[in-house]
């Protein structure tokens, strides 16, 4: 490898050349948080914005607290878990379960924001099976609540501008009832 210059900006991230799995995990958390800021240019209602700028930022926690110190506590999960709730309580039995990704333009975004999300899950398992530093759990159940949000914000995007969701039923798996 060729070397490269701080100096020069020919680096892009100082752990870019790490042979760790926390880097992967910091550069799709990173992707996660850029996709939620694409997701905050659109024309979203109140709820919506006022659940996805609060995650943002804690989405950067997350991202630091596999390498640094811990930053994201019972209190961002609880909240998670509230902006949840309510979301799903919104819905007014207009939760279908699982569907296939679309619908809205935004509830499209929101999908892609949901797959970036198990990519973060999957990246903190890496972590953990590298075996060198274990992620602590709550990131787990942190990034692993993401997910749900975005597939939940994505219903609810779906539901409050009338868009029909398509209902997917698997011939490979049966469905939890």
């Amino acid at each position: 490898m060729k070397p490269v210059s701080k100096k020069n900006g020919e680096i892009c991230y100082p752990f870019i050349y790490e042979d760790s799995p926390i880097c992967d995990f910091e550069i799709i958390s990173d992707e996660l948080c850029s996709r939620i800021g694409l997701v905050l240019t659109l024309d979203l209602d109140d709820v919506s914005r006022d659940v996805l700028q609060r995650l943002q930022p804690n989405v950067y926690h997350l991202n630091g607290s596999a390498r640094g110190k811990l930053a994201i506590t019972e209190d961002e999960l609880e909240e998670l878990y509230r902006d949840y709730d309510l979301l799903r309580s919104l819905l007014d039995g207009g939760f279908k379960g699982f569907v296939l990704p679309g619908g809205h333009k935004i509830a499209g975004e929101l999908h892609l924001c949901r797959t970036n999300a198990k990519k973060v899950v999957r990246a903190l398992v890496a972590i953990e099976h590298a075996g060198k530093k274990s992620p602590a759990p709550i990131l787990f159940r942190y990034a692993n609540l993401i997910a749900n949000v975005m597939y939940t914000l994505a219903s609810y995007t779906n539901f409050i501008t009338d868009t029909q969701e398509v209902e997917f039923v698997s011939k490979s798996y049966s469905m939890p009832k």
